[in-house]
C-alpha cells in the first residue's frame, strides 16, 4: 500500500531539491544586480556571481586530485567546493580587515578544529563517542579564541571568534546529520541539510544589528561563510574516514555533484535567508563602509546606451548629461591606454592625439548638457556628437588592447605548454594499466589525470596572471592582463576571466585523454588480444577524437574570436565578466592634430 505522508514527504523533498538552486541563483543575481554597490562592498557582487553561477557550471568536469589514499583518490571539485570557498574567504576583505590578518587566524584556527575532530572521529567511529567529541572541540575553539582576544584587546580576534562560532555549529550539525556509504559518497537527509545553513543565517541575520552596528549588511557574507565551511567540514571532511578503503578503487571527489553539492548549495542557503532577513527588516541597500571597494567598471559605449536609453523614455537633459559623461570617459580611457599624463580637469582630451574640432565639439557637448534641453532634437544631436567622439577614443584605445588574432596565438601557445605534460602523463598512464582500453579507461588513476589536467590547466592561468599578470604565451606575445587604469587586476577577477576557459580545457582533457587511450591501446599488442582492437581501427578512432578536439576547441574558439573582434575594448566573455583587459606593450604615440584620420567634419554641439 502506498503510504500518502512518506508520498507527500518524498514530494516535497524532491521539488524542494528541484527548486532549491534556482531559487537561490535567482537571489544571487537580484543581490549583485539590483543593488550593485551595496553587493560589491560586502563581496558578493557580480564577479562573485559570475564564479558561482556560470563559473561553477563551466568547472563541472574540473576535479582536483590531491590526496591518495590506501587504492583510492581523493579531490576537490573546483566548480562544486574551490570556488564557494574562495568567495567565502574574499568575503574576509568586508568581514574583518585587514583580511589577510582575520583570514588567517580564521583558517587557522578552524583548521584546527577540523584537524581535531577527525582525529576524534577516527580514534572513536562510534556515533555518540564521535558526536560528544565533535561538540565539545566546536564549542570550546571559539570560546578560547574569543578569551584569547579579549585578554590581548583584539578586536578582530573577538570579530573572528564570533564567526567560528556559527561555522562550528554548522560544522556540528551537519556532522550529526550527515552519513558515510562507502562506494558511493557523503549523504545527508531532507529536511536535516536545510537546517545547519538556514540556522546561520537566521542567527546572522537577527544578530547582524549588535554585531555589526550601521553595517548590518555584513550578516550577509558572514552567513555565506559559515555555511559553506561548516557543511565542508562536518561532512566532507568528518565523514571521510569510513569510504576508505573501499572494495574496489574509487575516486572521491569533495563537492563532486558541482553545483547541487551541498558545499556548493549551503552557503547560498544561509546568504538566501540572511537576504531575506534583511529585506524585511528594511534595512539599508546603502554600500557598506559608504563605498564600494570594487565596483563594476563603467564604459564609455555603456554609458552611450544609457544615454540613448535615457532619450527614448523621454529624459531628454538626462540624455545629454550622460553623452557628455560617455565622450570624457572615452577620453579618459584613451588616455589611460597611451599612457598619456593625466589631463587637467576640464579637458579630458588633452594631450590626446586628435584634430582640434573635437576638442571643440566637446566642449559644445558639455555646455549643452550643462543648460538642459526639451528639445529632442538637440538632445539626439548631442548624443550623435558623443557617439562620434566615443567612437574616437575607441579607436585611439586599440592602439594598446590586443588583436583576437594576437590573443589567439597566445592561448595556444599556454595551451601547449600545460597539454603536452599530460598527454605524456596519460600515455604513460595507459601503457601500464592493466585490461587493455577498457581497463585504462575506467581505472581511477587516468580518470583522475583527466580531471586533473583540466583543474590544472585552471590553476596555471589564475596564478601566472595574479603573480606576473601574464602567461607564457602571451609573455611571448607582448602581452598582458590589466585592470582599467592599467593595474594589476584583482584575484577575483583573475579567477572570473579564467572560469570562462573551463570549458575549452574540458573538450581537450575528456576527448584528447580518451584519444591516447586508443593510440595507446592500438599500439600494444596485449591489448588488442584483449579489446579486439585492430591496428587500423585504434588509428582511425583516435584520428577521429583528434578531429573531434580540434572541432571543439575551433568552435569554442571562433565564439571567443568574434567576442574580441567585435566587442569595443577587444574583450572575450570571462574579459566582460571580469572587467579585465589585455594589453599589449606600451606604445609611443605621437601628440598633435590630425593623427588620427577623423571620419569626417564634426557636428556642431
Amino acid at each position: 500500500m502506498i503510504d500518502p505522508g512518506q508520498l507527500t514527504y518524498d514530494i516535497l523533498g524532491n521539488a524542494i531539491s528541484v527548486v532549491m538552486p534556482g531559487v537561490l541563483w535567482a537571489v544571487l543575481f537580484l543581490c549583485a544586480f539590483e543593488h550593485g554597490p551595496f553587493a560589491e562592498s560586502v563581496g558578493l557582487g557580480r564577479r562573485a556571481f559570475w564564479l558561482l553561477l556560470p563559473g561553477a557550471i563551466a568547472a563541472t568536469l574540473a576535479d582536483l586530485p590531491f590526496l591518495p589514499i590506501s587504492n583510492d583518490v581523493l579531490g576537490i571539485s573546483l566548480g562544486g567546493a574551490l570556488f564557494p570557498l574562495l568567495v567565502a574567504v574574499l568575503a574576509f576583505t568586508p568581514l574583518a580587515p585587514p583580511a589577510r590578518r582575520s583570514a588567517t587566524v580564521f583558517l587557522g584556527v578552524y583548521g584546527g578544529v577540523a584537524a581535531v575532530a577527525l582525529a576524534i572521529v577516527v580514534r572513536f567511529p562510534d556515533a555518540i563517542p564521535s558526536s560528544i567529541g565533535v561538540l565539545v572541540v566546536a564549542a570550546l575553539a571559539p570560546v578560547a579564541l574569543f578569551v584569547v582576544g579579549r585578554s590581548r584587546g583584539d578586536g578582530l580576534v573577538e570579530r573572528v571568534a564570533g564567526l567560528l562560532a556559527v561555522t562550528d555549529g554548522v560544522l556540528f550539525l551537519t556532522f550529526l546529520f550527515s552519513s558515510a556509504n562507502p562506494g558511493v559518497g557523503i549523504s545527508e537527509g531532507f529536511p536535516q541539510y536545510l537546517i545547519p545553513p538556514i540556522g546561520a543565517g537566521v542567527v546572522f541575520g537577527l544578530a547582524a544589528p549588535q554585531l555589526w552596528p550601521r553595517q548590518e549588511g555584513l550578516a550577509l557574507p558572514a552567513a555565506f561563510l559559515a555555511g559553506t565551511f561548516g557543511v565542508l567540514v562536518g561532512a566532507d571532511v568528518l565523514r571521510e574516514p569510513p569510504l576508505y578503503p573501499s572494495p574496489s578503487a574509487g575516486l572521491y571527489i569533495i563537492g563532486g555533484a558541482g553545483v547541487l553539492d551541498l558545499v556548493y548549495l549551503s552557503g547560498l542557503l544561509a546568504f538566501l535567508v540572511a537576504f531575506a532577513i534583511h529585506t524585511a527588516s528594511g534595512r539599508s541597500w546603502a554600500a557598506v563602509g559608504g563605498t564600494s571597494p570594487d565596483p563594476p567598471p563603467p564604459t564609455p559605449v555603456g554609458s552611450l546606451g544609457r544615454a540613448f536609453r535615457r532619450g527614448i523614455d523621454g529624459d531628454l537633459s538626462g540624455s545629454l548629461t550622460e553623452a557628455a559623461h560617455a565622450a570624457r570617459a572615452g577620453a579618459l580611457q584613451a588616455g589611460v591606454l597611451l599612457s598619456v599624463p593625466p589631463p587637467p580637469a576640464g579637458r579630458p582630451w588633452q594631450g590626446l592625439p586628435v584634430p582640434g574640432w573635437v576638442v571643440s565639439d566637446f566642449a559644445n557637448l558639455e555646455a549643452t548638457a550643462a543648460a538642459g534641453s526639451s528639445d529632442g532634437r538637440e538632445s539626439y544631436r548631442g548624443w550623435l556628437t558623443a557617439r562620434l567622439l566615443v567612437g574616437i577614443s575607441v579607436e585611439l584605445g586599440s592602439q594598446r588592447l590586443a588583436t583576437a588574432g594576437s590573443r589567439t596565438i597566445a592561448f595556444l601557445i599556454d595551451l601547449a605548454l600545460v597539454t603536452a605534460p599530460a598527454a605524456l602523463l596519460w600515455a604513460v598512464l595507459a601503457v601500464h594499466s592493466t585490461g587493455g582500453l577498457q581497463g585504462t579507461i575506467s581505472s581511477v588513476p587516468y580518470n583522475a589525470a583527466i580531471y586533473g589536467y583540466i583543474s590544472l590547466a585552471f590553476v596555471y592561468f589564475v596564478v601566472s596572471e595574479t603573480v606576473y599578470g601574464t602567461t607564457v604565451g602571451k609573455r611571448l606575445c607582448g602581452l598582458s592582463v590589466r585592470q582599467r587604469q592599467l593595474g594589476a587586476p584583482r584575484l577575483s577577477a583573475i579567477l572570473v576571466r579564467n572560469a570562462f576557459r573551463l570549458p575549452v580545457v574540458s573538450v581537450v582533457g575528456v576527448v584528447l585523454g580518451a584519444a591516447v587511450a586508443i593510440l595507446v591501446a592500438s599500439l600494444t599488442p596485449s591489448s588488442v588480444a584483449v579489446d579486439g582492437f585492430t591496428l587500423p581501427a585504434g588509428i582511425f578512432a583516435t584520428v577521429s577524437l583528434l578531429v573531434a578536439t580540434a572541432l571543439g576547441v575551433g568552435l569554442l574558439g571562433i565564439v571567443g574570436f568574434l567576442t574580441i573582434s567585435v566587442t569595443s575594448e577587444r574583450q572575450r566573455w570571462g574579459d566582460l565578466a571580469a572587467g579585465t583587459w589585455v594589453v599589449r606593450e606600451p606604445i609611443r604615440t605621437s601628440v598633435g592634430p590630425g593623427a588620427v584620420p577623423a571620419p569626417g567634419p564634426g557636428p556642431s554641439g
